[in-house]
């Protein structure tokens, strides 16, 4: 009796068992992943193809070129079709050349307000501070979803739609979803990383004869 009393004793007294530390949600995981993808990469390149869709018309514009990012805060999207454009952010100043129209746009990075849908790709922004996650259902085999609404109103876009490679978390396809509902999709393809992109891809001098319009105030 004296041996039961005191084993019982024993397990009353035993201070409890510390809970296990919930598991992080998956959309967290996902969302982590992502962001590990592309910190421990240098740099990108990829095609790409872009499908805006105006929801008011129902009419879809079809875009197709290359992209490269390169840390720090470095990017290249070469538009191909259906006419050719170039924007070029050297870390400093963003700059968008139209050839047919004869014009280039320059403007401070800083003030241009790029999403952090794009420049978390190049080395900045966390997704996981500045946008509240969902998973989606899984679109196709191997492949994940997520959607991301900016904690902080957003004056271009209402959410962020993002399907990764599920063992990678190398992005896919991006969509964003504006304040109207239009939908700027862009699917990746040939992903390659870690390519020691050269620096001078990242540099832009405007063509002579080509008309500057400077707004590096951003205003």
């Amino acid at each position: 009796m004296n041996t039961l009393f005191a084993a019982l004793l024993s397990l009353l007294s035993a201070a409890p068992a510390a809970a296990p530390a919930p598991a992080p949600a998956p959309a967290i995981n996902v969302v982590r992943g992502i962001q590990g993808f592309y910190q421990s990469t240098t740099d990108l390149k990829a095609d790409f193809t872009q499908t805006y869709l105006y929801k008011v018309y129902d009419r879809r514009q079809v875009s197709k070129g290359k992209v490269f990012f390169k840390k720090p805060g470095r990017m290249r999207w070469d538009y191909q079709t259906p006419q050719a454009r170039l924007f070029v952010a050297d870390g400093a100043t963003l700059w968008v050349y139209e050839p047919e129209e004869g014009q280039v746009f320059k403007r401070s990075l800083a003030a241009s307000q790029l999403p952090v849908a794009l420049t978390f790709m190049s080395g900045q922004g966390r997704l996981e501070d500045e946008f509240d996650a969902k998973l989606l259902p899984a679109p196709a085999a191997g492949r994940l979803a997520v959607e991301l609404v900016p904690r902080k109103s957003a004056a271009d876009y209402q959410s962020l739609r993002l399907e990764v490679d599920a063992r990678t978390f190398a992005v896919l396809r991006s969509t964003v979803v504006d304040p109207v509902g239009n939908l700027n999709t862009i699917d990746f393809t040939d992903v390659k990383t870690n390519s020691n992109l050269p620096d001078k891809g990242f540099q832009f001098s405007p063509p002579a004869g080509v008309k500057v319009i400077d707004d590096l105030g951003g205003r």
